[in-house]
């Protein structure tokens, strides 16, 4: 199964959405599930930043290697 690739920013741009939509949450259950979203939403972004990084400097060592 394929999964949409999304950037560092738009996963960003997710986590945001979740740590706003905690503010105004009225319940615990609630808020704590949508601070769970945004932490999950920010490791996705941490995660797909250094992937797209270690790509770089894959291609540029190949590119030294031709």
């Amino acid at each position: 199964m394929n999964f949409p690739v999304m950037s560092a920013d738009e996963y960003l741009e997710r986590a945001e959405h979740y740590r706003r939509a905690k503010e105004t949450a009225d319940d615990t259950f609630t808020r704590h599930f949508l601070e769970r979203m945004e932490h999950s939403y920010r490791v996705l972004a941490a995660s797909e930043a250094t992937r797209a990084a270690s790509h770089n400097v894959k291609e540029k060592l190949n590119d030294r290697r031709e």
